[in-house]
């Protein structure tokens, strides 16, 4: 399990550092390299499957409301200043979800669809300092 979050740790370093600063062009190839770091993760975490952990579930909403996510979004409450997150699980893949919850910075630079979202809202996501555990979590109370 180490070298699996070691992995996802050095492909999520890369990921953060792939816009090479503000107004500079991305140096991944745009949206194919965005696509490809999210499948990658994607097959680095196994993504849950079958019932929902509630005990996992319960430390995402702790997380979810501690981390300050009621801020902007809430599941099943309609919009605020982002998108409401009820059925995200059924809606964008799994390691899309936990790469814009750790990285959404790199993910507003490299990710046509997360460009799409900060066109319709207006304000971008900021990153939160959202480790791999905790990203998991958060996950696991938005799949519920």
């Amino acid at each position: 399990m180490k070298a699996k979050h070691g992995a996802v740790l050095l492909l999520l370093a890369m990921a953060a550092g792939c816009g090479g600063g503000e107004g500079a062009p991305a140096q991944t190839g745009g949206e194919e390299a965005g696509e490809a770091a999210t499948a990658e993760m994607a097959m680095l975490i196994e993504a849950p499957t079958g019932a929902v952990n509630a005990e996992l579930a319960g430390q995402g909403e702790s997380l979810f409301q501690a981390k300050g996510c009621v801020g902007c979004h809430t599941v099943g409450g309609g919009r605020l200043t982002g998108p409401d997150l009820d059925g995200i699980a059924e809606r964008r893949e799994f390691g899309w979800v936990m790469a814009m919850v750790q990285r959404p910075d790199s993910m507003l630079q490299n990710d046509e669809v997360a460009k799409e979202l900060l066109a319709e809202y207006m304000t971008p996501m900021v990153n939160m300092g959202v480790t791999q555990e905790e990203a998991l979590a958060i996950y696991e109370y938005l799949r519920q």
